[in-house]
């Protein structure tokens, strides 16, 4: 089951989709992205590939406790429901694993901790890579404060 929060501008309408087995986690990234004017969509991981069917993300970023083998199994799950770019944030850097990530089809990974303005900085660059986000020269400072 999923919850849909309005935008806080009409002009954003793309939404993003975060996956989370962790509630406070989520709740932390949707307000990071709902206070820069994003839409959010977050959902536990055993409905996510549904999800991503019926509302069509512009990005799933993904940060669950999973082991490699379940996360490369929910990430290959998620790339055949969704082409849109998925952002997987991964616990400890381990080469091989982060290989196997991007080989079945993860967009990008991500070392945590990450600061919730840097992840709203990276799905924003993914959103004006696919054009779904007008450029803006104070792009970087209207997002971030920075």
């Amino acid at each position: 089951m999923f919850t849909w929060k309005p935008p806080n501008s009409p002009a954003i309408v793309q939404v993003i989709l975060i996956v989370s087995d962790q509630a406070d986690i989520s709740e932390m990234w949707e307000a990071s992205f709902q206070e820069k004017g994003f839409t959010t969509v977050c959902e536990a991981p055993e409905n996510a590939p549904q999800t991503c069917r019926l509302i069509d993300p512009a990005i799933t970023v993904v940060d669950t406790q999973f082991p490699h083998t379940k996360r490369l199994e929910f990430c290959s799950e998620l790339r055949a429901a969704t082409p849109s770019p998925i952002i997987l944030l991964v616990p400890d850097y381990n080469g091989n694993q982060i290989i196997d990530m991007y080989n079945i089809g993860v967009d990008e990974c991500l070392l945590k901790p990450i600061s919730p303005a840097f992840l709203v900085v990276k799905a924003t660059s993914w959103l004006l890579r696919r054009r779904w986000l007008d450029f803006d020269s104070n792009l970087t400072h209207a997002y971030t404060g920075i």
